[in-house]
């Protein structure tokens, strides 16, 4: 943004300062001249220019003709009936026929409406100073002068309306013949009389708007007057113009509508001056300030319009604000006559455009090469998937050429790498579907299809909406909702297989949410296994419970009655009970264990794990006494410890921790019960004061069958699978066991589980 305000700044000024001080007027004089050339103004149809042509002085001999003469032009304009006359002819040579002034003069008193021209001292020719004027010059009806202002490239374009010729300012000859003809028309350019002292000796500086090219005015020859051959009618009430026309006269100029090809004769350029006056079609020219601010605005319209266009769009506009430029002071001039410069505004945009596509190009291929710099070492990371490029162009010359070739190269890059990542995903075993933000599709693989049964990816959504979700997954249009940690269900699918469904959210690199990922598998085998295992394992643990009950209740029935038992030894009988409880054991574990493996988390129910400690507590009472060790609970405040479980099976495991405790105590100690918050969720810890556990015995815990007697030393009943259950019910529920123990100092059980969810 910086950069944009400098070079909008820079150009602004550029164009206001050009517009200001008029740095570039050849331009500003080329387009006023382009643009006064085609404008079409109305010539004046009661102005006549009558004409020193190249057949009047065929007729009437060289320059310069008698006195006579132009005295006889006069009364023969005065017969025709004409208006004012002004004679645009400096009467500077001498005359032999001394007469031929007075006949003159007395020409301009019997018409009365004369205007004679006064050049100054000039090279045009001698002074008309007041008090030594020819004698007719003071019988004219009024004297104008005739200057023209020539521009610094020798045009003609403007005129003062007064010039002091020392003593008074005198009318320029167009507004002194249009005194004569138009009194109302003519105060508009009156001259204020109060003049202060070393005031400019000229005044009312105006742009002439030129009716058209040179010729443009009626013209009637000056002999066809004096022969009376031009028709009445084109002089009757007319106002008149007299001057030269014919080539070789020199009295012609170069104007906008002419230059310097075809000069415009001065009279017609006082018939000009004259028209525009009557009419009041002066042109105004805009001010110095007024031209800088209005450069200064085209330059920032420019800047902003591309500021926020595409480089194609931002030429168009370029061109369409430069033509803007170039037309908006020809449309002005022929509609309003104002003249706009437009050098300054052009400048300003020619120079604003290059140098902010300059700057933009520059930070385009500043960044083009930082992003290209990153994707070139990103890909360095996959080169072996993506492969390499052909840098054939890094060995150009040409900065451009290089770039285009990293370019190509890294594209080439990533389109293998986009290519191997979706042949990785086409081929991945399990089926994935990417849900974004509206519930829009994203991304799928082929083995989704399959397993959801939709033939394309018209089918997939409905066929998930379809679906028949949990109660407690969050669902959205029908499809299910990513919470923070990734849950796992079972569903049904269309064709009575049983998927399993992990349901995540997708993050950006912000670690913002903003889609949906479902891996999903089918484990209807692994279903149908684990529930013929199920089945397997009751049958089993029906038919070997009960013969197993019956031989205990007949060991215990022998010991009650000595009868029974006759003949066989007490020890046997013992060691039978012995086996027959063991086998029990063996089998009830078995069964809590399949029991914990095949747990559906989709029946938990909220339970208060502080009744599941004390339930605890309260089977494993009777073992703690006939051990002589006391189990003790932490006081805790009155307060909810809620977690989402199966009840019985969360017993068992803290029980199976506080058996083992007892067991594995010396008589006398304390097994202590613990539980903590956490900020994830609950910890419950079992403390025991028994000889603990060696580094070289840890690796046995949690494991089928794995018993502690090398370093205890103490043999305990049991057939090492509690601890086996405590893992698999404690990781079914979404957490964790650990232990922490040294020989000799005990051991510390602990149990991690999540807050309940609702």
């Amino acid at each position: 943004m910086a950069e944009w305000v400098a070079v909008t700044t820079v150009c602004a000024l550029i164009a206001g300062f050009i517009a200001f001080f008029g740095w570039m007027w050849r331009i500003d004089q080329a387009l006023y001249d382009v643009s006064m050339a085609s404008l079409k103004q109305q010539v004046d149809p009661e102005v006549v220019i009558v004409a020193i042509d190249e057949k009047s002085l065929a007729r009437l001999g060289r320059w310069p003709w008698s006195r006579r003469v132009h005295a006889e032009l006069i009364d023969r304009l005065r017969e025709a009936g004409s208006g004012p006359v002004a004679l645009d002819i400096l009467f500077s040579e001498r005359q032999e026929e001394a007469s031929g002034d007075q006949v003159l003069a007395e020409a301009i008193r019997r018409h009365g409406q004369v205007v004679l021209p006064w050049a100054g001292n000039t090279s045009i020719g001698a002074a008309y100073e007041l008090g030594r004027e020819p004698l007719f010059a003071r019988d004219a009806a009024a004297l104008g002068h005739a200057h023209v202002e020539f521009d610094p490239d020798g045009i003609v374009r403007s005129v003062y309306l007064w010039e002091s010729n020392g003593e008074v300012m005198l009318p320029q000859l167009g507004l002194a013949l249009l005194i004569l003809v138009d009194p109302p028309a003519a105060a508009r350019y009156v001259l204020d009389g109060s003049r202060p002292a070393g005031a400019s000796p000229a005044s009312h500086w105006l742009r002439i708007p030129f009716s058209g090219p040179p010729g443009a005015h009626r013209r009637v020859s000056f002999v066809d007057v004096l022969d009376r051959s031009a028709d009445p009618a084109l002089l009757k009430g007319k106002v008149v113009l007299v001057g030269a026309v014919a080539q070789g006269m020199g009295d012609v100029v170069p104007t906008p509508t002419s230059a310097y090809t075809r000069p415009m004769p001065g009279v017609e350029v006082n018939a000009n001056i004259f028209s525009a006056l009557r009419g009041d079609r002066t042109i105004e020219v805009a001010s110095p300030l007024g031209a800088a601010i209005l450069s200064s605005l085209a330059v920032v319209v420019l800047m902003l319009s591309m500021v926020r266009l595409s480089p194609r769009e931002s030429l168009l506009v370029a061109f369409a604000i430069t033509g803007a430029v170039v037309l908006a002071p020809a449309v002005a001039l022929t509609n309003w006559h104002v003249w706009l410069p437009p050098a300054g505004a052009l400048i300003g945009c020619m120079a604003a455009y290059p140098l902010w596509s300059w700057r933009r190009l520059e930070a385009t291929q500043r960044y083009l090469d930082e992003e290209l710099d990153a994707l070139m070492r990103e890909a360095g990371r996959w080169r072996p998937v993506a492969g390499e490029g052909d840098s054939g162009g890094e060995r150009s010359a040409d900065p451009v050429y290089r770039r285009l070739a990293r370019l190509r190269e890294t594209a080439s890059r990533q389109r293998q790498l986009r290519h191997f990542m979706l042949d990785t995903l086409e081929g991945l075993p399990t089926g994935v579907v990417v849900i974004g933000a509206g519930s829009q599709l994203q991304l799928h693989n082929r083995r989704a299809g399959i397993l959801l049964g939709a033939e394309g990816a018209d089918e997939l959504l409905p066929v998930l909406r379809a679906l028949k979700w949990p109660a407690d997954i969050p669902l959205e249009d029908g499809l299910p909702v990513a919470r923070e940690e990734p849950i796992s269900v079972e569903v049904l699918g269309a064709e009575g297989q049983t998927l399993h469904v992990t349901i995540a959210a997708l993050h950006d690199r912000r670690s913002r949410m903003h889609g949906v990922v479902l891996s999903m598998d089918d484990i209807t085998q692994i279903k149908q296994a684990q529930a013929r295992r199920e089945a397997a394992m009751q049958y089993l643990s029906h038919d070997l419970r009960s013969p197993l009950s019956s031989i205990v209740t007949m060991v215990e029935a022998f010991e009650d009655d000595p009868q029974m038992a006759h003949g066989v030894p007490r020890d046997a009988m013992q060691r039978v009970s012995l086996y027959a409880s063991a086998a029990l054991e063996l089998t009830e574990n078995l069964f809590r264990l399949v029991r914990a493996e095949g747990v559906d988390v989709r029946r938990f129910v909220m339970y208060d794990l502080i009744q599941i400690a004390d339930d605890a507590i309260e089977e494993a009472w009777a073992l703690s006494r006939a051990r002589g060790v006391h189990i003790s609970r932490a006081e805790l405040p009155d307060d909810e410890y809620p977690v989402l479980c199966e009840p019985s099976l969360l017993k068992r495991a803290v029980l199976n921790l506080l058996t083992n405790a007892v067991k594995y105590s010396p008589e006398g100690s304390e097994v202590r019960l613990r539980i903590e918050r956490e900020p994830r969720g609950w910890r419950l810890e079992v403390h025991d004061e028994g000889d603990g556990i060696g580094p070289e015995d840890l690796r046995l815990l949690f494991q089928r069958f794995g018993r502690l007697e090398k370093t205890t030393g103490r043999r305990v009943a049991g057939l090492g699978l509690g601890l086996m259950i405590v893992k698999t019910v404690v990781e079914r529920h979404g957490g964790n066991v650990e232990v922490v123990s040294e020989p000799g100092l005990g051991s510390i059980f602990s149990i991690r589980l999540p807050f309940a969810r609702q």
